[in-house]
Formats: C-alpha cells, sequence, structure tokens
C-alpha cells in the first residue's frame, strides 16, 4: 500500500483532533476523481511511499506512543484490505485509541459491513445530492445512492454519536448543497454535520469555469440560511473568510504538508 504522509494533525473536527490532534494517516490513490480535489497531489498523482501492512501497524502505535487522541485513516477506500489486517494486528500489540474511518463515502458496501468491530468513528463525506454532478466533477456514477446506503450502514455500526457527516459546499452549485443537506438531516434526528467552506478552485477546476472561483460570502449565508431551517441539533461550521480556504491547503510535497 502507498501512503502520502503521517503523523499528529490538528486540523480536523474538534471532537477528532481535540487538544492531542488526530494521528492522521494520508493514504495515496483515490478511487474518485475530483476535478477539484486540494489534495490532488496524493490523490491523483499517488505521492506518496510504499509500506508493508506490518510497517503501517508500526507507524499506528508510533503515533499512539506520541499521545495521538485516534487513529484517523485518511482515504482508506482503496486499501481496506490491508488496512483491515493492520487495525487487527495493532490492537494484539496494544493499539488501545480509536479507529477513525476518514472516507469519501463511495466505498462498497460489502467492505464498509465487513469494519464491522474494526472502526469506532465514521467520518464520511456526502458531495452530492445530485448525481450529474458527481459524473461531471467526479466522474463517479450513483453517488448518492451509494453513499447514502454506507452511510446508513456506517451508523447502524457505531451510532449517531460516533459519525460525523461532512459536506463541502462548491460555489454555483448550491442547489446540490440544499438536496444534500436535506438528505444527511433525514440519516438520523442527531446527526452530526460538518460544513465545509474551504473550497478553492485547485487540480482542474479551471477547465469548469463554473466552479473556478471561491464560495461567495451571499452563497455562504444562503447556505447557513437552509441549515437553520433544516433544524440541525450539532455540527461544526466552518466560517466565511475571504482566505480562508487558502490558509487550509496542504502542500504535500513538504516533509510536514501543513506548515
Amino acid at each position: 500500500m502507498k501512503i502520502a504522509w503521517f503523523g499528529k494533525h490538528f486540523g480536523e473536527e474538534p471532537p477528532i483532533s481535540g487538544d492531542k490532534g488526530s494521528g492522521t494517516i494520508f493514504f495515496s490513490g483515490c478511487n474518485l476523481h475530483c476535478c477539484f480535489c486540494q489534495n490532488w497531489q496524493i490523490s491523483q498523482q499517488w505521492l506518496g511511499k510504499e509500506y508493508t501492512v506490518e510497517e503501517l501497524v508500526d507507524i499506528m502505535l508510533k503515533l499512539q506512543d506520541q499521545g495521538s487522541l485516534n487513529i484517523n485513516l485518511v482515504s482508506p477506500t482503496i486499501w481496506v484490505f490491508d488496512i483491515k489486517q493492520a487495525i487487527v494486528m495493532a490492537r494484539q500489540k496494544g493499539l488501545t485509541i480509536p479507529i477513525v474511518y476518514n472516507t469519501n463515502a463511495y466505498d462498497k458496501l460489502e467492505d464498509i459491513k465487513s469494519l464491522k468491530g474494526l472502526i469506532d468513528i465514521y467520518l464520511p463525506d456526502y458531495k452530492y445530492g445530485d448525481d450529474n454532478l458527481g459524473i461531471k466533477y467526479s466522474r463517479c456514477i450513483n453517488y448518492s445512492k451509494v453513499a447514502q446506503k454506507n452511510i446508513l450502514e456506517m451508523l447502524d455500526q457505531v451510532g449517531e454519536d460516533n459519525i460525523i457527516v461532512r459536506h463541502l459546499v462548491i460555489p454555483n452549485n448550491l442547489d446540490n448543497t440544499f438536496e444534500a443537506l436535506k438528505t444527511i438531516r433525514s440519516f438520523s434526528p442527531n446527526i452530526c454535520l460538518s460544513l465545509m467552506m474551504q473550497y478553492n478552485p485547485l487540480y482542474q477546476a479551471k477547465n469548469y469555469p463554473e466552479i473556478n472561483r471561491k464560495l461567495s460570502k451571499d452563497e455562504y449565508k444562503r447556505v447557513m440560511q437552509y441549515v437553520e431551517q433544516l433544524d440541525f441539533q450539532t455540527g461544526y461550521f466552518q466560517p466565511w473568510e475571504e482566505n480562508a480556504s487558502e490558509v487550509l491547503i496542504p502542500d504535500f510535497s513538504k516533509p510536514n504538508p501543513f506548515v
């Protein structure tokens, strides 16, 4: 398997990063091809190094020894077979902190089912309420149907207290966001939403004029008004700041992408 970076990360939602930092492992490669991906260096160019299952176990234990709050598996989908082996072996060797499965939710349902008992916290995206946009921007079919089934399975495994569903707002596509938010709200009465406003027109976004810009303040306000209408009981919401998205862009060509 290929890993781009691992270390303590403080940029996740508060329950994930906490004060100690999340022991985050960024895997190389992705089963989606999002034209606006901010991690395109690793998701599309596969920047990273090869590791064995045994070496992944050592990484998990090292992150625990460093005081990490959890083990955060970012973009694990294509490496799920190796990851499952590593979790079992790491637990046998003394890993006690929670495991976070940080996914785009476009997984095979049987893979998610096979993770029952291994994953403590799920951190899925729900990218698209409009499947046509999934095809256009991420080259995936039936995204909403696939993601919904997976998220419901995740809820069944760990309960609503141990799942946070993320949605990235894309400019000029608020209807997609509204549809996505309605679906997220329907998953569970107290589902936790993480609404991300950090969109930046990176990678190949310049080839799509309608999304080749950042989110406007007016779009932000309209989305927040809709969130209020849906009456989410719990959630995390990035504030609108003109240059906020630029601050959040990692550079995986550096030893520490977040510095």
